[in-house]
């Protein structure tokens, strides 16, 4: 391979993991990588956690517009992790179909 070549697939390479990393981070998930111990990595990503915590919002006094809105998860204790989506989109307005009944 040229130096060229080799740059070009470490940059695409790069880019790849970012988006799997953000993919995981976005979704309050977990990436696993730099690490060639799979059976370990895989374990690790399926073990279920010692405490889970389900938080859930209203949205009933929403705006129904399908803005984004930041989501902030913090825990006043050290030592914990916590694993959280980082926001959400307010639903939107249903629209009516012209000649249908639906409301």
């Amino acid at each position: 391979m040229t130096g060229e070549r080799v740059q070009r697939h470490s940059d695409e390479m790069n880019f790849n993991q970012d988006v799997m990393s953000e993919l995981a981070d976005g979704t309050g998930g977990t990436y696993f990588h730099n690490n060639n111990n799979l059976e370990n990595g895989l374990k690790s990503l399926a073990a279920a956690p010692e405490v889970v915590y389900l938080l859930a919002i209203s949205l009933e006094n929403i705006k129904h517009d399908g803005s984004y809105h930041s989501l902030k998860v913090k825990v006043d204790q050290k030592g914990l992790k916590t694993q959280a989506r980082r926001g959400y989109f307010a639903p939107e307005k249903e629209k009516r179909v012209k000649g249908s009944n639906a409301s």
